[in-house]
């Protein structure tokens, strides 16, 4: 055709190259050209009369932002850059180069298209019109690239789950200025829309039927994106599903006064884009951590059988230890460290020989002095799994004294970590009201004077204070049944 444009396309990879050949090929008033390198690229450009060039950035040799700088200074041709890993300063640095587009890889034959004839029309514009036309292009591209960098650096900044559909919610409603924004995720099993995380609303969500005629069930049904205008004192409202490896996992939704945008589509999604491997990896990471958890749990019930006076010991002494976190107020973070914590906290004890460990009698000097290193044998046991640093710590810490008369480092008072200075107060109180072959156990209520006479020397006095309560309103009565039963039991 006398009036088609010639495309050139410049790319080391082969089947890449040959397949955007064949697809520009394929468009009406397009001729394709192809270059594997920056030099063949050049040679094609003195030769031919080019009228844009696809350009890849990432290529063995001469790279592609050289070629752009050598294009520039050589011919007046739009250059669209192609480009895999996009970033804020690649896009500043090419646009400043004299970029004229970005194609995005993997892009569609759609965008491609796209492209392309918006460059054609270009052509047919006046300078005038060009340049004001380019000048709204650059803003345009930096806008969303500063948006790119902005999304990207908040959500891989989060360091779990939790953390990662926090940022998603905070980062939705401050980009559109959204009034209410609602994550779902849904339960294939009972076919419902389950609400997981929610801020702005006036109450708490309820679930929704996934078969329901609303744009929220419509949208994670179809797999596309509702906008709902508002309309007779209603919200508009922008839903978006939310998909890991094209699998449906839950849906967004968004409202507020005015009605949405596909600028604020664009933005949402480019969010829900970005935040779906990062959950993938966080999914896989904590089944793999949940299983390591599992075994190590087997291991420690494992060691607790060898023994019938300590059997369940760890168990016992987490449920203890957070009913006291829940009294002195702890986050939910820290109850699930607490927890983790609680379960493994005497794991080392696998690295003490039987002999010692199991032994009906009082331990001698030496043989307390070996025992004594189970905190240190558990903390290097848990520490090369992935633990957080803050249950290694528990795990080490546990036996050291308010007065700096513990082991295995002999802190003293603030300087041991809080949450191990809880669990060593519900460890001792499960010790001293479990029997020994060598001592009776001790009743619940004389173990509680025992660690509140403690207070402040082998305990924290705050802690032993908060155990005070929990044992009153929550242990008591349990602890005067069970010595009912060992009483009917043994007279």
């Amino acid at each position: 055709m006398a009036d088609s444009l010639n495309v050139l396309i410049v790319d080391d990879e082969d089947l890449l190259r040959e397949n955007l050949a064949f697809l520009i090929s394929s468009f009406e008033g397009f001729k394709p050209f192809e270059a594997k390198n920056g030099y063949a690229a050049l040679d094609i450009l003195y030769k031919y009369p080019i009228d844009l060039v696809l350009l890849d950035i990432n290529m063995p040799g001469l790279g592609g932002l050289e070629v752009l700088k050598l294009i520039r200074q050589r011919f007046d041709i739009p250059v669209v850059l192609m480009t895999s890993y996009p970033s804020l300063e690649l896009t500043v640095e090419a646009l400043r180069n004299g970029a004229h587009d970005f194609l995005i890889k993997p892009f569609t034959t759609k965008q491609l298209e796209k492209v392309l004839k918006k460059i054609r029309e270009e052509k047919n514009l006046s300078k005038e019109q060009s340049y004001q036309q380019l000048l709204s292009l650059l803003k345009q591209k930096t806008k969303e690239q500063t948006l790119l960098f902005t999304i990207s650096d908040r959500l891989t900044s989060t360091n779990n789950l939790d953390e990662l559909y926090e940022e998603i919610i905070h980062l939705s409603r401050e980009i559109t200025s959204s009034s209410e924004v609602i994550f779902y995720f849904l339960d294939q099993e009972k076919q419902k829309l389950v609400p997981e995380i929610w801020k702005g609303t006036k109450q708490n969500p309820f679930e929704i039927d996934y078969f329901e005629d609303n744009p929220v069930s419509k949208s994670i049904r179809e797999r596309l994106p509702y906008l709902s205008p508002a309309m007779n004192g209603r919200k508009a409202l922008l839903s978006i599903p939310f998909l890991i490896k094209d699998e449906i996992f839950g849906v967004l939704v968004l409202t507020r006064e005015r009605n949405y945008t596909q600028e604020d589509l664009f933005a949402v999604n480019l969010i829900l884009e970005r935040a779906a491997p990062l959950a993938e990896n966080f999914i896989l990471y904590e089944s793999i951590l949940l299983n390591l958890h599992d075994a190590l749990r087997a291991l420690v019930k494992t060691l607790e059988a060898k023994d019938a006076y300590t059997k369940e010991h760890s168990q016992r002494v987490t449920h203890i230890a957070l009913l006291i976190g829940e009294e002195m107020g702890l986050a939910h973070d820290e109850l699930e460290i607490l927890k983790v914590a609680g379960h493994l906290h005497d794991i080392g004890k696998v690295g003490i020989k039987d002999d010692i460990l199991l032994k009906p009698a009082r331990l001698t000097p030496e043989e307390y002095e070996i025992i004594k290193q189970h905190p240190l044998i558990g903390a290097e046991i848990v520490g090369h799994i992935g633990l957080l640093k803050q249950e290694v710590e528990i795990i080490k810490h546990h036996h050291e004294r308010w007065d700096g008369k513990g082991y295995p480092f002999g802190l003293a008072g603030e300087e041991i970590p809080y949450l191990a200075r809880i669990l060593a107060v519900a460890d001792a109180y499960d010790a001293m009201t479990s029997s020994r072959p060598y001592r009776p156990s001790r009743s619940g209520e004389k173990a509680l004077q025992e660690i509140l006479k403690e207070a402040g020397r082998q305990f924290d006095p705050w802690v032993a204070k908060a155990f005070e309560k929990v044992w009153k309103n929550k242990l008591a009565n349990g602890a005067k049944k069970d010595e009912g039963i060992l009483s009917s039991t043994t007279s």
